[in-house]
């Protein structure tokens, strides 16, 4: 009977617990991480951004055009359009 009633004791605290940490994760969230999470989203795109335009350079680099030159700044811009036209076929097929 003890070993019972001790069980109903601790599994109730343990309920208890659970609650009070999700309340305590809630508050957090809707104190720290919902305010800034559009700031978080657009330092992440930023990020993204120059590591896809480092990309670019890197191809165009490896094709033998020189860093600077405006033979490398069209090559930057063609494989940026083509990138844009795969992603865009990427979208298109996963939207349908």
């Amino acid at each position: 009977m003890k070993s019972k009633r001790l069980w109903e004791i601790v599994t109730h605290n343990f309920e208890n617990c659970c609650w009070a940490m999700l309340l305590a994760f809630a508050i957090y969230a809707i104190v720290f991480i919902i305010p800034n999470a559009s700031e978080y989203q657009a330092q992440r795109q930023k990020i993204r951004i120059g590591e896809i335009a480092e990309e670019h350079s890197t191809v165009c680099e490896k094709l033998d055009l020189k860093r600077g030159s405006d033979k490398h700044s069209q090559c930057v811009l063609h494989v940026g359009r083509f990138r844009m036209n795969v992603e865009k076929r990427i979208y298109d097929e996963i939207a349908y």
